[in-house]
């Protein structure tokens, strides 16, 4: 790489050398986040310059955990983050963010790897002794003071206003001059441009050369935007911010400083070094955030996966700069890259060998070539093992070569915390308690984990950690089998667990609700638990999913809460429900070993008592709200014929469900089938009531199978059992118009469809008796879908009339 790649002329590189002043007291040093070429060129930068103050673009704020940034016992990538209320973050991360006007909770990343060029200015202040401050603001100034117009600015900062911009992020990308540079590198985007001429053209060139070629090229990108442009989203009061910042420190008599910042920001910086010494005293940045050093991860530093500013490809970027000191660095990561991905492929299923990768470092080596660059660069990495490992069907072998190829690009590094980075109580209980239980969280793809709850005690630990992360909202764990929506009736529970840099900000959230998982989860789950006050399913549903979490002391607690919800509450949903969730919890303890609880038994008795006594207002139900009284009064009746202790009377059951008929009748066709079910599966309902009550269903097409399908959703016989029924729904079918049976079919089949293919093919053959009919013509329901069943019966119908088109009138007889 030389300047003349990048087409500036003489007076303009002499401008850029003037501004960034890299043998003056201040100078200007321009970076790139995670860009390990640029880390290299400022660690040998740093020694030859020797600064005594180190200014690097971070927010001021910050500055207080610059002893967990450089703990030794860290590992990175790790990153601070940062948690604000009430409004969005200055900088978001990822790309798939978006800065929402008004977010109670945000939370912003500021992330470093070993070869980022702030990590290394830092590392390196440590060891020489250097002082160490922050120039960013954190986030933009109060619109008050936004609002003051120039004229409130002295004249050295309305000077300074009109040179300076906004932050580079975006800029390069989408300039004019990154467009034109592209078309003439033959590169395909600002980032194959940047590996081109920055990381493989720059790595053999000087530190010095090296910044005045970057800052060239950041100077001409920013003279293709207008003012008004650069001005419009405010980071003009940053770069004031930071100005100020640079004022101060360049003050100190005797003192070399050494300004570490991106690219776009120091060319602007660096024009205005006379008019500093002018410059008010930056503000204080007393914006409200908790701040903490989290871990991150490869894949979350990756700019195609998480973090926008960064490049892509960050494990094959860490290669090269763990080989810094070798004569090609960028040789030996495309080496470890390809012979991981032959590694990832094998596993596969790939024949891919040692042969493979020589031949693919080759083919990078000559690629590189044609194309002028002097190094291996990522994306000559892609086209080679693209080209050489693929040896089969594209969509076969293709997919799994591609997705090796970026997981070895891409990394699965997580970082680590030292001692100094002060972890909250809450975060090492859960480190310490994942790693006991063998779910040490992994920055690798998720892992699937089974437990089998019913034979081993650890698995039973393991799942109660798991669901107490799920019910914390950590997005550390997800359930994908056992089990039914509520975790319930599984004897195996199997897990998804996955870390993301979100597990650490979250449990920085939850750092006040307890010092462990188990106390932010129970206490969580009381909080949970009062807002449901009076509401006996709310509660229940608590009680059920403490019973989950392993947590029998907050449940013992929440017992007395439920049982004054119980004789508060009025809604018979919501007493049933409770009394099903008692019940089915009372049966998973059961299935797992665990000793009788005997206040389960009497708050999940009072539940159903008082759930039967309002099924007249359960029987009111109609609309969607009546879709699940099936399932209520089905498990009424279970735990009725149960006798288990737990369940009601059988005479109340009785006397309150033919009571509350009377109200179905006029109501709801299904919720009269349902309590016709529940008195059929207690021995109590009558042949020639079924009948004449299907019958009766008139008023809306579906009206007759949702009686039929809230009846057989609890006495699935009963069209068997009950010969006046069938004979009512053969003489619907047979006897009725052809247009009532097509608009009642959809329901009709959602209620046969509850039966087995025995069951239907005994139902048929009653059927084919009543109507003297073979077997083979005794089909009542189509197995095609209710809306399949509906569009080839229009189709017919539009058939006929065109068939009756095309024969024409017909004749009239001869008279």
């Amino acid at each position: 790489m030389t300047l003349g790649d990048l087409g500036a002329p003489k007076e303009t590189r002499a401008e850029v050398a003037k501004r960034l002043g890299l043998s003056s007291a201040l100078a200007f040093f321009p970076v790139r986040h995670q860009s390990p070429t640029c880390a290299a060129k400022l660690e040998a930068f740093l020694p030859s310059f020797a600064p005594d103050v180190i200014l690097v673009e971070l927010p001021a704020p910050f500055e207080e955990h610059l002893e967990a940034l450089l703990d030794p016992e860290s590992r990175a990538p790790f990153a601070l983050c940062a948690m604000t209320e009430g409004k969005s973050p200055r900088f978001v991360a990822r790309r798939d963010e978006i800065r929402a006007a008004e977010a109670p909770r945000s939370r912003a990343y500021y992330p470093f790897c070993d070869y980022s060029p702030e990590l290394v200015a830092l590392r390196y202040a440590k060891a020489s002794g250097a002082e160490v401050r922050f120039i960013d603001r954190f986030s933009p100034l109060p619109e008050e003071e936004a609002d003051g117009g120039e004229d409130d600015l002295p004249s050295a900062e309305r000077a300074l206003g009109e040179r300076l911009g906004q932050d580079a992020g975006a800029w390069f990308g989408r300039s004019r001059f990154t467009a034109a540079l592209c078309v003439r590198a033959g590169a395909r985007d600002f980032d194959e441009l940047w590996e081109a001429l920055f990381e493989q053209g720059g790595w053999d060139e000087s530190p010095e050369g090296w910044a005045l070629a970057v800052g060239t090229y950041a100077l001409a990108t920013r003279r293709t935007f207008g003012q008004e442009e650069l001005e419009a989203d405010g980071t003009l009061f940053r770069e004031r911010f930071m100005a100020a910042k640079i004022a101060e420190a360049a003050a100190q008599r005797g003192k070399r400083v050494l300004v570490v910042a991106g690219a776009l920001h120091v060319v602007a910086l660096g024009s205005a070094r006379e008019t500093l010494p002018e410059l008010r005293r930056a503000p204080k940045d007393d914006v409200e955030a908790e701040v903490r050093l989290v871990p991150y991860t490869f894949p979350r530093l990756d700019a195609l996966l998480g973090y926008a500013p960064g490049m892509s490809g960050p494990a094959f970027y860490q290669h090269v700069w763990e080989a810094r000191a070798e004569a090609d660095p960028f040789a030996h990561a495309a080496t470890r890259v390809l012979l991981e991905t032959i590694r990832r492929a094998r596993a596969e299923g790939d024949a891919l060998g040692p042969a493979d990768a020589i031949a693919a470092l080759a083919f990078a080596r000559e690629l590189a070539s044609l194309r002028g660059r002097p190094k291996i660069g990522r994306a000559e990495v892609i086209e080679a093992a693209t080209s050489c490992f693929v040896k089969g069907e594209l969509r076969v072998s293709g997919r799994r070569v591609i997705a090796a190829l970026g997981e070895a690009l891409r990394g699965s590094r997580m970082g680590k915390l030292g001692p100094k980075a002060g972890p909250s109580p809450i975060t090492r209980d859960f480190r310490e308690t994942a790693e006991a239980l063998g779910l040490l969280p992994s920055a690798g793809p998720p892992r699937g984990i089974e437990l089998a709850l019913a034979t081993s005690r650890k698995a039973r630990r393991c799942s109660w950690f798991l669901h107490r992360t799920a019910w914390l909202g950590l997005g550390f764990a997800t359930q994908v089998g056992g089990g039914d929506a509520e975790g319930f009736e599984a004897a195996t529970e199997r897990w998804s667990v996955a870390y993301a840099p979100e597990v650490d900000a979250r449990l920085l959230e939850l750092a006040a609700e307890g010092a462990s998982v188990e106390e932010a989860a129970a206490r969580l789950l009381a909080h949970a638990a009062r807002e449901g006050e009076g509401r006996a399913g709310a509660i229940a549903a608590c009680v059920g999913r403490g019973v989950r979490m392993g947590l029998e002391a907050i449940c013992l607690r929440l017992a007395p809460a439920l049982r004054a919800s119980i004789h508060a509450d009025e809604d018979p949903r919501s007493l049933l429900e409770a009394a099903r969730k008692l019940r089915r919890v009372r049966a998973q303890r059961a299935r797992l070993g665990l000793p009788k609880a005997a206040w389960l038994d009497t708050l999940g008795r009072a539940a159903y008592e008082a759930g039967t006594r309002g099924l007249g207002r359960l029987a009111q139900t109609s609309g969607a709200r009546a879709s699940d009284v099936p399932a209520l009064l089905a498990d009424l009746g279970g735990a009725t014929l149960a006798d288990d202790g737990m369940g009601p009377a059988r005479e109340l059951v009785l006397a309150k469900a033919r009571a509350a008929r009377e109200f179905a009748r006029a109501t709801s066709p299904l919720v009269l089938g349902a309590l016709d079910g529940l008195l059929v599966s207690l021995g109590a309902g009558h042949g020639s009531e079924l009948g004449a009550h299907f019958e009766a269903a008139r008023g809306r097409p579906e009206a007759k199978g949702a009686y039929l399908e809230g009846l057989l959703a609890l006495s699935p016989r009963a069209l068997l059992d009950e010969p006046s029924l069938l004979e009512a729904l053969v003489a619907h079918v047979s006897s009725g118009s052809f247009e009532g049976f097509l608009a009642s079919l959809p329901s009709l089949r959602r209620a046969l469809a509850r039966l087995g293919p025995r069951e239907l093919e005994e139902i048929s053959s009653r059927a084919a008796k009543v109507l003297g009919l073979g077997i083979s013509e005794t089909l009542l329901v189509s197995p095609l879908p209710p809306e399949e069943v509906a569009r080839l019966s229009a189709w017919e119908l539009r058939w006929l009339e065109a068939e009756a088109a095309w024969a024409g009138p017909t004749p009239e007889p001869n008279r």
